[in-house]
C-alpha cells in the first residue's frame, strides 16, 4: 500500500470512528475495509516480502536492525540456539532436531496476523538452524478445532502441531486428536524452563496428570486509560467536587460506570468515558459477563451441574453492564474489538479494557511494522496509563501448542514446539510488532529488551503481570464455546431491551441442555478438574494462593 493510499485509509478510518459516534450504520464499511487490509496479510509470494521485516532470501535471515531491542531479541534467540547454553531447551532443540533435515512440518495458526510469526520470523529460522521447512495452515479460530477433529477422523496425518485453544484440551486429549509431551519433555526439556511460566498459565496444557502442549499466548484482559484526562487538573477538581473522591483508575465496575459517565458528561462530543466490544459474536460480551459474574461472586455451576447463572451475582453484573454502556460511545454495541481499538487509538474513548496488543498500538509500536498498517496511528501515544480491570481480569483464551496424534514426524514436531516456545525464541516472537502473540513467562514480563520496545513498556509489562495474578481463566471443558454463545445470546438481547433477569434463565436453561446433551456426570468431573486451576474462580486467583509474581 503506498503512501497515498495509507493517508486516504487512515483518513476514512477516522471518519467512520466519527459516524460510528454518531450513531451512523458505517460498521459493514469499516469491516469491509479491514477484511480488505486483512486479505493481503494472507498473501504469499512478491506481497508477502514487501510486508514483513524478516525474509529468507538466499538461506540466510535478515534481522531487525542489531541495534534496536527487537535486533537484541532475536540475535539472542539465534545465540541460544546455536551455541546454548548446552543445556537451554532451545539449544537442546536445535541440535537433535538437525536429524529431521528435510521434513515439511504443518502446523494451524489462526488466519491472520497470527500466521505471519512462523511465516516470517520462527518458521524461517528453524529452517536456517536445522533444514527442517514448515507449511503454515491458516485456519478460523472455530476451525481449529473442527478442522483438527476432522482430519484425525479422516486419519490424513495433514497436521504435525496444532494452535489449539486451552478449552479444546479435555476433548482434543479424550479424542485422541492431541498426543501428551511428558516422554519428550523428560528427554529434551530443561526442567526450568516449565517454572519459568507465569502460575497462571503453566497448569493450562495439563490434564488428568498429563502434559498436552505448550502454553503459548498471554491474553489477559488489562485497563488502558487515558492519564491526560485522568490527571487534568479541572477534571481532577470537579470529580472530587461531585463525588468527594480521587479520580483515579477503578477499582470496583460501579467506579468504573461512575467515572466513564463522569467524563462522558464532561468531555462528550470529543471524548468519551468508555468504549466495548459489544457485538454480538466479537466476542466481547462472554469475557466482560465471565469475569465480572466470577468477581461478583457468581458460580458457573451448583454442585448438581446446573447453571448458576439466575443469581443476584448475574443480575448485578448486567446491570453494571448496561450502566457501563450508557457511559459509552455511540454505537457502543456494534463495536467489535478492532474497531474500539480504532476509536481509542484516534482519541475518542478515555478507558477500554482489552487483549494486550491494545497496549502496543496504544504507543505506536505495533504500527511500526508494514503488515499492520490498517491500524491508524496512535494519537494518544505517550498519554496512556495501565491498570488492573476491577475485581478479575478474564484470561480471555489464548493459545496452547499441541503435538498432533497423528502426525507421521511427532518428535520432530515435538522438538520444534519446544524450541518456539523456549525462553530466548518466544521472547522474540512476543516482541514482534505485526505478531499477536502477549508475553507470558515470568522472564518475558522481567525482560529488560521488552521493557526498551517502548517508552513505557515496563509498566506495560508491570501490568500484564499484576493482571495474571488475579485473572480468571475461561472455563476449560467440553462445550465451552456453546455456554460462551449463550452468554454471547444472552448479552445482545439485554442490550436490545430484554429482562436481565428473564435472559438469565434462558441462558441458564440453554446451559443445562448443553451440559444434559454432553452428560452430566462427565460434564462434572471436567469441571471438577478445571476447578483445580489456580484462576479458576475468583477464590483461587494465583495471588490468592500465595503464588503471585512480584517483579
Amino acid at each position: 500500500m503506498n503512501d497515498h493510499d495509507k493517508r486516504d485509509f487512515l483518513a476514512g478510518l477516522e471518519a467512520e470512528v466519527d459516524a460510528l459516534m454518531r450513531g451512523e450504520t458505517t460498521r459493514r464499511t469499516f469491516i469491509t475495509r479491514f477484511g480488505q487490509m486483512t486479505g493481503m496479510l494472507a498473501a504469499s509470494g512478491p506481497i508477502l516480502g514487501l510486508m514483513t521485516d524478516w525474509a529468507l532470501a538466499q538461506q540466510k535471515l535478515e534481522l531487525a536492525d542489531a541495534g534496536s531491542p527487537l535486533g537484541q531479541a532475536q540475535a539472542a534467540a539465534m545465540k541460544a540456539s546455536m551455541e546454548g547454553p548446552a543445556d537451554g531447551s532451545a539449544f537442546r532443540a536445535v541440535e537433535a532436531a538437525k536429524t529431521h533435515s528435510g521434513v515439511t512440518l504443518n502446523m494451524t495458526y489462526e488466519v491472520g496476523l497470527q500466521a505471519l510469526d512462523p511465516r516470517n520470523f520462527s518458521g524461517p529460522m528453524w529452517e536456517q538452524l536445522t533444514g527442517m521447512k514448515s507449511n503454515v495452515v491458516e485456519l478460523s479460530n472455530p476451525d481449529q478445532y473442527s478442522k483438527a477433529v476432522a482430519e484425525h477422523i479422516a486419519g490424513s496425518g495433514a497436521y504435525d502441531v496444532l494452535d489449539i485453544s486451552p478449552a479444546w484440551t479435555p476433548s482434543l486429549a479424550d479424542g485422541g486428536v492431541i498426543a501428551p509431551l511428558d516422554d519428550y519433555i523428560a528427554k529434551y526439556m530443561n526442567p526450568a524452563d516449565l517454572e519459568d511460566y507465569h502460575p497462571l498459565y503453566k497448569a493450562l496444557p495439563t490434564y488428568k496428570g498429563k502434559i498436552w502442549g505448550f502454553f503459548d499466548d498471554g491474553d489477559m484482559f488489562a485497563l488502558y486509560y487515558r492519564k491526560d484526562i485522568f490527571e487534568d487538573p479541572k477534571m481532577v477538581e470537579a470529580y472530587q467536587a461531585k463525588f468527594n473522591a480521587k479520580l483515579a483508575p477503578p477499582k470496583t465496575w460501579e467506579e468504573y460506570a461512575q467515572i466513564a459517565q463522569f467524563i462522558t458528561d464532561q468531555m462528550a462530543p470529543n471524548v468519551y468515558g468508555a468504549g466495548h466490544f459489544r457485538k454480538a459474536g466479537s466476542p466481547g460480551n462472554q469475557f466482560d459477563f465471565l469475569q465480572q459474574y466470577r468477581a461478583n461472586g457468581g458460580k458457573l455451576f451448583g454442585d448438581d451441574m446446573k447453571a448458576g447463572l439466575v443469581s443476584d451475582a448475574g443480575v448485578k453484573t448486567l446491570q453494571n453492564m448496561i450502566a457501563a454502556n450508557a457511559a459509552s460511545i455511540p454505537g457502543n454495541n456494534e463495536l467489535d474489538a478492532v474497531s474500539l481499538w480504532a476509536a481509542f487509538l484516534t482519541g475518542k474513548v478515555a478507558m477500554i479494557y482489552s487483549w494486550p496488543p491494545s497496549g502496543r498500538m496504544a504507543a505506536n509500536y505495533s504500527q511500526s511494522a508494514t503488515a499492520i498498517n490498517f491500524i491508524p496511528q496512535s494519537q494518544i501515544a505517550g498519554k496512556v496509563g495501565y491498570a488492573v480491570v476491577p475485581g478479575n481480569p478474564e484470561h480471555a483464551t489464548g493459545f496452547n501448542k499441541a503435538l498432533s496424534a497423528d502426525s507421521a514426524n511427532p518428535e520432530a514436531a515435538y522438538l520444534f514446539m519446544q524450541w518456539v516456545c523456549s525462553p530466548p525464541v518466544s521472547l522474540a516472537r512476543c516482541m514482534l510488532p505485526y505478531a499477536l502473540r502477549d508475553p507470558y513467562r515470568i522472564s518475558h514480563f522481567k525482560s529488560e529488551l521488552y521493557g526498551a520496545l517502548f517508552p513505557s513498556a515496563k509498566e506495560y509489562l508491570s501490568n500484564l503481570n499484576s493482571s495474571a495474578n488475579v485473572g480468571l481463566l475461561d472455563p476449560i471443558m467440553p462445550g465451552a464455546q456453546d455456554y460462551f454463545l449463550s452468554i454471547d445470546r444472552m448479552c445482545t438481547a439485554v442490550w436490545a431491551g430484554a429482562d436481565p433477569k428473564a435472559s438469565l434463565e434462558t441462558a441458564a436453561a440453554e446451559w443445562n441442555e448443553t451440559t444434559d446433551r454432553l452428560g452430566v456426570d462427565s460434564q462434572k468431573a471436567f469441571y471438577t478438574e478445571f476447578l483445580k486451576l489456580p484462576g479458576a474462580t475468583a477464590d483461587n486467583t494465583v495471588e490468592k494462593l500465595g503464588m503471585a509474581v512480584t517483579l
